[in-house]
């Protein structure tokens, strides 16, 4: 089945009517009034939910319509279910969670060959028909993290770091682990790293694996989680723990989290800026179909984010006023955005062996 689409460049008179009352920021070159667009997550959460306000946003600088699915928790056959339910329904780009990966190959190219523009975003399906994918690299984010920690030990130090692994056997957090241990191994070559040790994916359990971890290993030097869930568990154990001199920190931006860097009590947080996801992937296949350009195919560096002390009291003001709307969270991010999109969008797509890849 093929969607008739029908689209045009507005004249800057046009767009400033359709657009009366938007921020500067929005696209004023682009009319998407006659498109919509969906993102379809794998679960409902604070992560997920900013992966969907992304793409919300870019959908309504242009005034397409947006649409969003997803399960309340992991449930593959129901996401797929929304994605389809959106396809057949016709909307003109769908983004994704392609998890797991292989699963969503057929998905997704049935949704192309329906000439439905599809790409992902978290979750990568580089073997289907997706066109972009939209995330940090998932071995940055652990390279990332071990410069932070390299950073607060110092040259020279000796001891034992232990991580921890909240969904064994993922390709995307081992990838992760794999990053951290290449670069902290570089940075200090004197640090043992065990783990990744298995502390589960919900808070309760993980709280309770943390917790026998430290209560088994008390001297480490640090204790590194690599899933949203991990530093909330680490930040109640050190605070329980007299004069604490052992850093933590984990991947994944929580208000938990961020309250314990802001306290001091950890040492950071590696954000995969889920706005910025959804917002990419989705403005860039919008303005693709509207304008009538060809949008290569690839994946697209967002970037991980780096929450410290310094700069956590802004990080944490821009999630809190998601509640309120996504024009605080916007304008923070205006300046990665117009890089992206200043010139020509395609500039910024690497290969996907380039995200594949070392």
């Amino acid at each position: 089945m093929t969607f008739k689409r029908t689209w045009l460049l507005a004249a800057s008179i046009g767009a400033a009517a359709l657009l009366a009352g938007a921020p500067a920021w929005s696209q004023d070159k682009v009319d998407c009034s006659g498109l919509t667009g969906a993102a379809v997550v794998h679960f409902q959460g604070p992560y997920t939910k900013q992966l969907i306000q992304g793409a919300e946003a870019a959908l309504a600088e242009c005034g397409g319509t947006s649409l969003n699915g997803g399960p309340a928790m992991f449930d593959t056959s129901a996401q797929v279910a929304n994605f389809q339910d959106f396809a057949l329904g016709g909307a003109d780009a769908i983004v994704t969670v392609a998890f797991p990966s292989d699963f969503w190959i057929r998905v997704i190219d049935d949704a192309v060959k329906q000439d439905v523009m599809v790409s992902t975003f978290d979750v990568e399906s580089p073997a289907s028909l997706a066109t972009l994918h939209t995330a940090p690299k998932q071995k940055d984010q652990g390279r990332v993290m071990a410069d932070v920690l390299a950073d607060a030990l110092g040259d020279g130090a000796k001891g034992e770091v232990i991580t921890g692994i909240c969904l064994p056997g993922l390709a995307l957090i081992e990838a992760r682990v794999t990053g951290f241990k290449e670069q902290l191994g570089e940075r200090l070559p004197d640090v043992t790293i065990t783990g990744p040790l298995d502390v589960k994916f919900d808070q309760t359990e993980n709280f309770s694996q943390w917790q026998s971890i430290y209560d088994s290993n008390p001297d480490a030097l640090a204790y590194i989680g690599f899933c949203e869930n991990d530093l909330p568990s680490l930040v109640r154990i050190k605070e329980n723990v007299p004069d604490a001199t052992f850093e933590i920190a984990s991947i994944g931006i929580n208000p938990d989290g961020l309250k314990g860097i802001a306290d001091g009590v950890a040492l950071a947080a590696i954000g995969q800026k889920p706005f910025m996801q959804g917002y990419v992937a989705m403005r860039a296949m919008i303005e693709s179909i509207a304008t009538g350009t060809t949008l290569e195919r690839g994946w697209i560096d967002v970037e991980p984010e780096v929450v410290t002390k310094e700069n956590v009291a802004a990080v944490t003001e821009r999630e809190a006023s998601l509640s309120k709307g996504t024009d605080p969270t916007r304008e923070y991010y205006g300046g990665e955005i117009d890089a992206i999109f200043g010139d020509d969008v395609n500039k910024h797509v690497q290969s996907y062996g380039a995200l594949l890849g070392d």
